[in-house]
C-alpha cells in the first residue's frame, strides 16, 4: 500500500465512488466498470429516466453530487465538456477528494473554449483541493479494490507492476497484454491531459507503494521536467522503472501535441537524462513486456549464456542474436566429458549452442540441463522451443514444462524459454497460448531470439547497476 498521507491515496483507496452522467445508450459502461467496488456506489444524473438502469446495477441514484450521504473519494465524470465545471463545483462543495474526467474537448483540442474549460477545472480543483485525473482519460484500474477502466479488466487479483499512461486505450490494451504475458498489474493510471495530476505525481505515489514492485510508463511528454527527473531518480533507486516515450520523431511529437497537448523533449536529452536517473528505456509495448518479464525472472546480473536450440540451422542464428549482447562460451572440460558420457555427437552438437542428441528427449534434456546448472562458465540458460510441435502434441508440452520445472528453483541459474517464431509462417501456432502454458508452469517465456536477447540484456544491465535487493517478486512482496 502507498503512503496514506499522500495526496493521491484516496484515489486508489476510495471510501465511496460515484459516476456522473451514465446512460442507457452506452449500456451504463462506467457504472459497469466500477461494479466490483465493494463500498458504496452512487450514480448522479439529473435525467431520472436513467435511474432504474443504474439501480439494477446496484447503484443509488442522486440528482447532484452534493446530495450523496457520506464521503466520496472517486468521482467519474462522463458529461459533455461544457458541463464538467458545474459538476466540479458540486464536487468541491461536497468535499470530494478525487475526480476522474472521462470527457474530452479541453486543452488538447487547442481552441479558446477548450483551454478555458481546462483552466476552469484546474482552478476549481485547486480551490477545492481535488485531485483530478484528466481530462481526456480512462482513470484508474486497481484490481484490488474493483475500480476498472474497462469491463474486461476482470482480474480478481492484484499484481506487482504499476502502469502510468497518457493514453487511455493504451492503458487498457497494456492491462490485457500484460496479463497474457504473465505480468499482473497492481495499479494502472490513465491521466490524459494531466491538468492537475500528472505523471510525476503518480510516479511519486507508485514509487512509495509497497504493492508495486516495478513501474512502467507510457509518456508523450512531461510538464515540469526537473521535478519529473528528480522523482524518477528516486523511484528508480527503489525499484525498476521502464519508460516508453513516444514523440521521438517530428511526426510523433505532433501526434502527442494533438492528443494530450504534450510538449516534446529532444530525444538525445531525454535518453541521457533517463540513463542518469537509472530508468530503463523501451521503444514499444513488446519491449516493455519482454523486459518486465526478464526483470521479474532474472535475479542478478548475467553475462554468459547456454543456448539450447531446435535445429542445427538455428544454432548460428541464436548464437548471433545472443552474441551481440552476451558471451556464449564453451563449457568447462568436466561438463563436456559428462555430456559425452551419455550423448552421441553424431547428428547434433554439444558445443554451445546445443542441439540434437545431447538435448533430445526429456530424460537426456533434464540431464544436460543439470550439467549446465553446475557449469562454472554459465550464468543463465535459454531453451528454444518449436511451438508448432508443442501445439500438435499437448502431452509433449506438459512433459517439457515438467522437465524444466525439475531443474529450476530458488538457487538455480535463471532459465528462459524462447519460442521460435519462424515456424508461425508455415504452421501458424498460437504463440500466446503456448507461452501462457509455460508461464503458468512458472517458466518465463518470451518470443523470438532477438527480442529475448535484448530483454535479458536490459534486465542484466539494470541489475548490474543496482543493488540486488531491488529484485521484484511475482507475489508482490
Amino acid at each position: 500500500m502507498g503512503d496514506p498521507a499522500h495526496k493521491l491515496h484516496r484515489l486508489f483507496y476510495p471510501r465511496a465512488v460515484a459516476v456522473v452522467g451514465a446512460k442507457r445508450v452506452n449500456n451504463y459502461s462506467w457504472l459497469r466498470n466500477h461494479i466490483n467496488f465493494s463500498g458504496p456506489k452512487y450514480h448522479v444524473n439529473t435525467d431520472e429516466s436513467e435511474w432504474p438502469g443504474a439501480e439494477e446495477l446496484g447503484y443509488q441514484n442522486f440528482r447532484s453530487v452534493r446530495d450523496i450521504p457520506g464521503p466520496v473519494d472517486y468521482v467519474t465524470i462522463t458529461v459533455p465538456n461544457t458541463v464538467v465545471p458545474y459538476v466540479m463545483q458540486d464536487c468541491a462543495a461536497k468535499g470530494v477528494t478525487g475526480v476522474h474526467i472521462f470527457a474530452t474537448g479541453f486543452a488538447e483540442i487547442h481552441t479558446d473554449e477548450g483551454i478555458r474549460l481546462e483552466e476552469s477545472v484546474k482552478q476549481i480543483a485547486q480551490e477545492g483541493n481535488i485531485q483530478v485525473l484528466g481530462p481526456n482519460c480512462m482513470g484508474i484500474f486497481h484490481p484490488k479494490v474493483g475500480i476498472r477502466q474497462n469491463q474486461a479488466q476482470d482480474y480478481g487479483f492484484s499484481g506487482f507492476l504499476g502502469y502510468i499512461s497518457q493514453s487511455g486505450t493504451g492503458a487498457i490494451a497494456f492491462s490485457h497484454a500484460a496479463r497474457a504475458a504473465g505480468i499482473a498489474i497492481s495499479k494502472s493510471v490513465s491521466f490524459g491531459n494531466g491538468a492537475v495530476v500528472d505523471c510525476t505525481d503518480i510516479l511519486e505515489y507508485l514509487g512509495q507503494d509497497d504493492e508495486t514492485q516495478m513501474i512502467a510508463m507510457y509518456l508523450e511528454g512531461v510538464r515540469d521536467g526537473r521535478r519529473f527527473f528528480e522523482t524518477l531518480r528516486e523511484a528508480a533507486r527503489r525499484k525498476p522503472v521502464l519508460v516508453w516515450k513516444v514523440g521521438q520523431t517530428e511526426d510523433g511529437a505532433r501526434a502527442g501535441l494533438a492528443h494530450t497537448g504534450s510538449i516534446p523533449i529532444a530525444t538525445s536529452l531525454w535518453d541521457a537524462i533517463l540513463r542518469q536517473c537509472g530508468a530503463i528505456t523501451v521503444d514499444s509495448m513488446d519491449e516493455l513486456l519482454d523486459t518486465g518479464r526478464a526483470l521479474l525472472s532474472l535475479p542478478k546480473p548475467v553475462e554468459s549464456g547456454a543456448l539450447i536450440t531446435v535445429s542445427g540451422g538455428h544454432s548460428g542464428q541464436i548464437a548471433d542474436a545472443f552474441g551481440r549482447y552476451f558471451r556464449v562460451p564453451a563449457l568447462a572440460p568436466v561438463s563436456m566429458d559428462e555430456i559425452a558420457s551419455y550423448s552421441d555427437l553424431r547428428g547434433g552438437s554439444f558445443a554451445n549452442p546445443f542441439e540434437g542428441p545431447s538435448v533430445r528427449g526429456e530424460d537426456v534434456l533434464a540431464r544436460t540441463l543439470g550439467v549446465l546448472q553446475r557449469d562454472p562458465n554459465i550464468d543463465f540458460i535459454v531453451q528454444e522451443i518449436a511451438p508448432a510441435a508443442m501445439q500438435r502434441d499437448p502431452a509433449a508440452l506438459a512433459r517439457r514444462i515438467e522437465t524444466l520445472q525439475s531443474v529450476v528453483g530458488q538457487d538455480a541459474k535463471p532459465l528462459f524459454v524462447l519460442l521460435a517464431t519462424d515456424s508461425s509462417y508455415t504452421e501458424n501456432p498460437d504463440l500466446g497460448a503456448i507461452a501462457r502454458e509455460f508461464i503458468a508452469g512458472g517458466i518465463p517465456c518470451l518470443l523470438g531470439m532477438e527480442r529475448t536477447a535484448r530483454a535479458l540484456r536490459r534486465a542484466a544491465d539494470y541489475y548490474r547497476r543496482r543493488a540486488p535487493d531491488t529484485t521484484p517478486r511475482s507475489d508482490g512482496t
